[in-house]
């Protein structure tokens, strides 16, 4: 190894402990404060970093920041796929499917007027921010769902459309992405959008699917010698079904979600797992999630530039209201009304309307939109953390109140 891979090895391992210490440190503190945990983790990068005492340097574009970015997204959409459950979902399973697909395009439609509009962006630009914010988090709402009982469908419904708009709006990010890099191009390069969608999700789904069913047969029929080791076949699905997906032309995001849901699909024929296994791989999915997270926002907050927010600070938040009480709105109208079956009342349609938070995935997608060298990629990060910090203190913080207001917690 050269004296120059050595250093930057040396620096990537330094930068990884900053990291993780830093967002450790805020996640205790996020509890003491009862505040959302990745606000204090993008406070904690912001003062770390080169805008603060500069001891944690993580350039956009770096090896070590794709990396990173990329391993989180892929696996908190592979998380999401855990969480499916078709047979909760079977009632609601339209609204669903056009929350994450009809709603996902309304949704980066208007966000990208809003961002051509407000901040002049070119429409190809604006329409790439609109896409990449369309992903939503409910890491923020699934407690306050537990803590509370909200009614289980709606608690459900909402769970379910964030793990499918994770992929699909990671999906719909790197078509849009891949369009805006090679140029504007003739019209029917972007009417070309749908077939080549179809193309990225079928084929992600076909490697997903097939990582998904072998690691499933492995964790139920094969005990590895050393206690925890079960979890080595959901990390190789995740990140295998991804980065394979991702070499052959086809949607990685798709691969890692389809992988998740294929393993809790698995036929009733076979072997299941006891309590105790179960247990210990839903703790290491959900501590790997927390990791994850945490590098991502530290690594957010170390490159945040408060002089170019500060500029663009009131154009940015109409973009994000255009978001929160346009967009949205919009979205649940054309994707649950249709939906006869459901029989949503009016009362958990406008919890719909408020309940939508944007977190790590958005944010991990901004990054590598940033870092990949698209034009006015700085924006995408400042628009996006002002988007998840908004939404996360003003509605995730909410969402209790407007669920007992709307007489949607359940005895």
């Amino acid at each position: 190894m050269s004296a120059d891979a050595l250093h930057v090895a040396q620096l990537s391992l330094l930068n990884l402990f900053l990291m993780l210490a830093a967002g450790g440190l805020a996640n205790r503190l996020a509890e003491r404060l009862r505040v959302p945990d990745i606000v204090l983790c993008v406070v904690a990068g912001f003062l770390l970093g080169p805008s603060g005492i500069a001891v944690l340097r993580v350039p956009a574009g770096g090896a070590f920041h794709d990396a990173v970015l990329s391993l989180g997204a892929a696996w908190l959409v592979f998380q999401g796929g855990l969480e499916m459950r078709f047979r909760v979902l079977r009632r609601m399973l339209l609204s669903v499917v056009l929350l994450a697909t009809t709603g996902l395009f309304l949704t980066a439609l208007v966000v990208g007027g809003a961002g051509h509009l407000a901040l002049g962006l070119p429409l190809g630009s604006a329409l790439l921010l609109g896409s990449l914010l369309a992903s939503t988090d409910p890491a923020s709402l699934v407690p306050i769902f537990q803590r509370l009982s909200i009614r289980e469908r709606v608690a459900q419904a909402v769970i379910a459309e964030s793990a499918f708009t994770d992929a699909t709006g990671a999906m719909l990010t790197a078509l849009v992405e891949s369009r805006v890099v090679a140029g504007s191009g003739p019209p029917h390069a972007w009417l070309d959008l749908a077939g080549e969608a179809a193309r990225l999700a079928l084929g992600g789904a076909a490697v997903g699917a097939a990582f998904g069913v072998a690691a499933a047969w492995l964790i139920t029929r094969h005990a590895p010698p050393t206690p925890g080791g079960r979890s080595l076949y959901l990390v190789l699905a995740a990140l295998g079904s991804y980065a394979l997906a991702t070499n052959m032309g086809t949607s990685g995001f798709m691969a890692s979600f389809v992988a998740g849901m294929a393993m809790v699909h698995v036929p009733n024929s076979w072997p299941r797992l006891g309590e105790r296994h179960r247990l210990q791989l839903e703790g290491f999915v959900d501590a790997m999630s927390m990791q994850l997270r945490m590098l991502i926002f530290v690594s957010l907050g170390s490159q945040l530039n408060l002089r170019l927010m500060a500029h663009h600070l009131g154009l940015v938040l109409l973009v994000v209201a255009a978001f929160m009480f346009v967009a949205r709105p919009l979205t649940v109208l054309a994707s649950l009304l249709p939906d006869r079956r459901a029989r949503w009342t009016w009362r958990e349609i406008v919890f719909f309307f408020w309940v939508r938070e944007t977190g790590t995935v958005a944010i991990a997608l901004a990054g590598l939109v940033a870092s990949a060298g698209v034009s006015h990629g700085q924006v995408f990060t400042q628009v996006a953390t002002v988007a998840v910090v908004t939404t996360l203190l003003l509605q995730a913080s909410t969402t209790p109140w407007v669920a007992r207001w709307l007489g949607l917690i359940e005895a």
